[in-house]
């Protein structure tokens, strides 16, 4: 069986054995290089849509199966897949081995203090929980160290309704869900596990990216400076508890 190692452009170390095939995203393929195969978005190989393959595939009709899985991935996340999770999706449909590194599906969300608040990020523009959330059910059929999350630092501070209160925030004047984002991002990762099952720990997703399907975002709170510590911050924390939910949950299966 052949082993393919998808490699992120994220932080982490890639250990590539030479009897593995690589893939890489957004770069140019390079002959001779150890790169097999390389995925570009539509934006970086100046296309007005789809993705660009370059490279050997694992096998026949991959660009056609990438373009399925886009639509379909794009279709459960309510946004457009990342191609890290687009590359996993499609090669688990081979029979091969995989292994992940330098990519965890979670960049940060923390903006450098002098952007420009009409920019995004473009870490922005995906819904990363939801990513974590699908990527979880495919866990056992990856060697992926990088993608497990070491506990938040412990806090004692409790909100009852956590969930609740986060749903709030598109509705509370700016000042006041700015300050309740300072007060979930600081509450016990403890406290949002024993709150958490499986609805409402999806329904605060569409808070933590920027749809683009719409004009004008909702979430303001993803183009503030100051404020995206914060939410850079709780979600983390939300990704371990997605985590620990799931790992609890399938001990009970």
């Amino acid at each position: 069986m052949d082993i393919w190692h998808i490699v992120g452009n994220g932080l982490g170390k890639s250990m590539v054995a030479e009897n593995e095939k690589v893939i890489r995203f957004n770069q140019p393929l390079v002959l001779g290089a150890s790169t097999t195969l390389t995925i570009t978005n539509s934006k970086v190989a100046g296309l007005k849509k789809g993705v660009l393959v370059q490279g050997k595939p694992p096998g026949v009709r991959f660009a056609e199966r990438l373009e399925a899985n886009n639509r379909e991935l794009e279709n459960l996340l309510e946004c457009k897949p990342s191609l890290g999770l687009l590359a996993i999706k499609t090669m688990l449909e081979y029979d091969v081995a995989l292994k992940i590194s330098c990519m965890a599906l979670l960049p940060s969300l923390e903006r450098p203090q002098n952007c420009s608040d009409k920019k995004a990020l473009p870490a922005a523009y995906h819904n990363w929980l939801g990513e974590r959330r699908l990527a979880l059910a495919w866990i056992d059929s990856l060697h992926w160290p990088e993608f497990w999350l070491s506990a938040p630092e412990q806090s004692d501070i409790s909100v009852t309704d956590s969930f609740s209160c986060l749903l709030e925030l598109p509705d509370l004047p700016r000042h006041e869900a700015s300050q309740l984002w300072l007060t979930l991002s600081k509450v016990s990762f403890h406290t949002w596990l024993e709150q958490a099952n499986s609805k409402k720990l999806k329904a605060i997703e569409p808070l933590f990216y920027i749809s683009g399907y719409r004009h004008i975002s909702p979430n303001w709170w993803m183009y503030d400076n100051q404020l995206s510590v914060h939410v850079n911050c709780l979600q983390r924390t939300l990704a371990f508890v997605q985590q620990a939910f799931e790992q609890v949950e399938k001990v009970k299966v």
